[in-house]
């Protein structure tokens, strides 16, 4: 929109970091999971539920960064009243992409600074996820720090007449 403008929109200070970290703890829980998938390691167990967990946290904390810079992610695709914002809305309406907003018989709105549903699923995902792999942990943890331990199967015993060595 306002790419002809004298001044062109600011750009926000925003960083990546908190999407780093998250896609990096998520690499290593898949590594992670590859591998004791293979090996059957406790400290592997303990790798997968620990990089989860703090998955699921970067993934969080990304989103509540970036809805703290939503006002300058906003001004920044904000429209301006010079003559290049004027053309850039005449070419978005022309080439089918914006609406036209004629002052007083229409409004257009054409920024937006708020969570979408794809950013409410990714946290639900990444909870989930590190729920399941401390649910299973848990569960594995208990069932090997259990000395008194059921069996699944009841052992079937077949015992044989002593042979008679007469």
């Amino acid at each position: 929109m306002n790419v002809w403008s004298r001044v062109g929109p600011k750009t926000p200070p925003v960083t990546g970091m908190w999407a780093i970290l998250a896609s990096a703890a998520i690499i290593i829980a898949l590594c992670a999971i590859v591998l004791n998938i293979r090996l059957r390691n406790e400290l592997l167990a303990r790798l997968t539920m620990i990089s989860l967990a703090c998955a699921a946290l970067f993934v969080i904390l990304c989103l509540i960064y970036l809805n703290g810079k939503g006002a300058e992610l906003k001004a920044m695709t904000g429209r301006t009243y010079d003559l290049g914002g004027q053309i850039g809305q005449i070419l978005n309406w022309a080439t089918g992409r914006g609406k036209l907003a004629i002052p007083g018989t229409s409004t257009a709105s054409y920024t937006s600074a708020s969570l979408t549903h794809w950013g409410f699923l990714a946290v639900v995902t990444s909870l989930g996820s590190t729920m399941a792999a401390i649910a299973q942990w848990l569960l594995l943890r208990r069932a090997t720090d259990n000395p008194v331990r059921l069996s699944w199967r009841m052992p079937i015993v077949v015992s044989r007449a002593p042979s008679n060595p007469d």
